[in-house]
């Protein structure tokens, strides 16, 4: 099956290269202008995702962990979990992910918290 954005973007800019998706950097999928669309590696075009379905806290990158009782905040690269801190705030916690997704993934850092970094 062909997704409609890969369609655009061929017509548009030529085959897509091995190794690389056409990802939207709004993260809205029925998005297809062209303008929202570029290239991206699988794992840069997972950065640019929201938080899971079951996230209990409200904020990506954020749980609360019943060891401790405090929120705790980390980061998921080259597919391990990287320790942010624990914090007694949500947002703190929040803010914390936020300021190291931008750091680390750039271009393709997505706020998904509704703060900004």
């Amino acid at each position: 099956m062909r997704y409609a954005h890969c369609i655009i973007w061929e017509i548009c800019n030529g085959a897509i290269p091995e190794g690389y998706e056409v990802d939207h950097r709004d993260t809205v999928r029925h998005h297809n202008r062209i303008e929202n669309l570029r290239l991206a590696t699988k794992s840069q075009n997972q950065f640019n995702r929201g938080k899971s379905k079951n996230n209990k806290s409200g904020y990506k990158g954020v749980s609360w962990s019943s060891q401790k009782q405090k929120w705790r905040a980390a980061i998921r690269i080259n597919n391990s979990s990287k320790h942010l801190g624990y914090f007694d705030d949500v947002i703190a916690a929040a803010i914390c992910y936020d300021t190291a997704a931008k750091a680390m993934h750039g271009d393709f850092y997505h706020v998904a918290s509704g703060l900004s970094a």
